[in-house]
């Protein structure tokens, strides 16, 4: 598994950095074109940020030294924001996807990690806009006895059937895309006590 982890991880990493490393060398080159390439720079440098910090929260979790900033958030109002940066990412992405989110009556307020709960969230949307070509999202927020579900449904091709059996284990992927840090289906629900 260990070998595993550092052949992923080296490839993961390898593209980002192989981008900022070019960019830097035709900015040299090419000063007139500066804005262009500093700003892909700028996304590959965000990307490789991302990929470390989640292979870093994963290390966190098997050393059982994650540490969780709990405080008091209003769900409806976090799940808003990432749906508004979501939809953003669409457009960019030029996608025929209409991202649905019919916010519930009155304020969800909750005990969480509120960056933890917005980086699971955004990946499920993240994760259904990139498996999905054509369609809905649909991200729907309930409240059920003391919980709060959160449901994030898509019209993409959903879960590989072979990956079923490794789903909640790392590097469970079939995508060229991924790390198999985090994963989608046509529905994933989760559950906020």
């Amino acid at each position: 598994m260990q070998n595993e982890f550092i052949n992923i991880a080296s490839h993961e990493m390898k593209t980002p950095t192989q981008a900022i490393l070019g960019y830097s060398t035709l900015i040299q080159r090419h000063p007139e074109k500066q804005n262009e390439m500093i700003q892909a720079i700028s996304r590959n440098a965000v990307r490789l940020q991302r990929l470390t910090k989640d292979i870093l929260d994963v290390t966190r979790i098997e050393t059982q030294s994650l540490k969780l900033n709990i405080e008091k958030a209003n769900l409806k109002e976090l799940i808003s924001e990432i749906i508004e940066d979501q939809r953003n990412e669409i457009k960019t992405a030029n996608k025929d996807i209409n991202l649905v989110f019919e916010p519930p009556d009155g304020d969800i307020r909750i005990d969480a990690d509120k960056s933890r709960l917005a980086q699971v969230v955004s990946n499920l949307v993240s994760n259904a806009i990139k498996f999905t070509k054509v369609g809905i999202i649909r991200v729907d927020v309930e409240t059920k006895d003391s919980n709060a579900i959160i449901s994030v449904r898509d019209t993409g091709q959903g879960i590989d059937p072979e990956i079923y059996p490794r789903i909640f284990s790392k590097f469970a992927a079939k995508s060229d895309t991924g790390t198999g840090l985090g994963q989608t289906s046509n529905k994933v629900s989760m559950t906020l006590r």
